[in-house]
């Protein structure tokens, strides 16, 4: 499905980080056109590119000397949004200095740790941002050293704000006719995630404490791990009785529905000569079909197999890029309109290759402002 929620939305992304790139995906999802604008000596595309860009134009332009500053000008001239999370503090005051004379322009700044405050010119990182907004003293185990969560997540959430607050400026002009300037640091986004937990420690005089265990309820079965739900007491006495598990009388203090959590070494020892009889994909559907909780642990790579997301058409098959030898499986966005997944027909760009197609107008001066 081609959506057109956004599609008379026009876009430039300037930067070349995830926060910036997500946020770009996240309008091309809706059906907006992103330009990706790169520098002439940008890093190069890495892995992330793929997931990040497929859908954008992508052009090419140098705007620190003098020629490409006046492009740059008349190219934001055309668009109504522009999306920026450069490190570098010159090049980012000048877009943001250019996106300035542009009325009608929402600019979305993003950063790490914002432009004002104490550490606002400090060097910053996913890492960094995960220590001071306290993910990493909550994510672990008890007594065991904080952990970093998996992937880029201060990035994502910086983004997933980003996007939020752009598209909230943007129905604003609907009404004003004017653009604003939307800031978005990642520490702050991530505190307000973490909301639940600092008022747990307002409350409650007090950190809040680390899991004790960091598995929770996986168990191991004959090819892999499954999570199994065993909380609730009405789960506990089903999975005894379909599995015929008798605890041993002299444990049932271990067993009770307070003590579960504290005693999982002794639950698997318990579930163990049946769980390590059957698959996965057995446990699985035996469970589900009780109605007692439960899961199959699954690695990336089993994702686009899984029956369930097939069924549901969650991967779409357009090639990564114009050079790809077979199409996809591509994640699709995380939502549906009108009952279908929202996807783009276009790949992803090589470097550069709307330069001239994009400039060419504006070069000739016939660049328009978006209406």
């Amino acid at each position: 499905m081609s959506i057109t929620l956004l599609n008379s939305l026009k876009a430039v992304q300037i930067g070349t980080g995830i926060k910036a790139g997500f946020c770009g995906k996240l309008l091309v999802d809706a059906g907006a056109e992103v330009i990706k604008l790169d520098l002439p000596d940008a890093a190069p595309a890495d892995h992330f590119s793929p997931w990040l860009d497929r859908g954008k134009a992508s052009v090419v332009l140098d705007w620190r000397i003098s020629e490409g500053y006046e492009l740059l000008r008349r190219l934001l001239d055309t668009v109504d949004l522009v999306i920026s999370d450069l490190d570098n503090p010159q090049d980012a005051a000048t877009v943001e200095r250019l996106a300035a004379e542009q009325p009608r322009v929402v600019y979305t700044a993003l950063s790490d740790l914002g432009r004002q405050g104490p550490f606002a010119d400090r060097p910053s990182s996913d890492l960094i941002v995960s220590a001071l907004s306290g993910m990493c003293y909550i994510n672990g185990e008890a007594g065991r050293p904080p952990l970093r969560e998996p992937g880029n997540q201060t990035a994502i959430v910086a983004a997933l704000a980003g996007f939020m607050g752009a598209l909230a400026a943007l129905v604003d002009r609907s009404q004003s006719g004017l653009g604003q300037a939307v800031e978005v640091s990642a520490l702050e986004a991530m505190v307000n995630v973490l909301s639940p937990s600092v008022l747990q420690c307002s409350y409650q005089n007090g950190a809040p404490f680390r899991r004790q265990t960091a598995d929770g309820f996986l168990f191991d079965c004959a090819d892999g791990k499954v999570s199994v739900i065993i909380s609730s007491q009405s789960s506990w006495d089903t999975i005894l009785e379909i599995w015929g598990i008798v605890p041993d009388p002299n444990e049932a203090d271990r067993f009770t529905e307070k003590a579960r959590r504290a005693n999982m070494e002794s639950i698997r020892r318990l579930f163990a000569p049946v769980l390590l009889s059957k698959t996965r994909r057995e446990v699985f559907e035996e469970l589900c079909l009780v109605r007692v909780p439960c899961g199959m642990l699954l690695n990336p790579g089993e994702l686009p197999s899984d029956k369930h997301l097939i069924a549901r058409g969650s991967f779409d098959a357009v090639p990564w890029s114009s050079t790809a030898a077979a199409a996809g499986p591509f994640p699709g966005p995380g939502f549906r309109i009108a009952g279908e997944i929202p996807t783009t027909e276009r790949c992803l760009p090589r470097p550069g290759e709307d330069t001239a197609r994009l400039l060419a107008p504006l070069l000739a001066g016939t660049g328009s402002p978006a209406q």
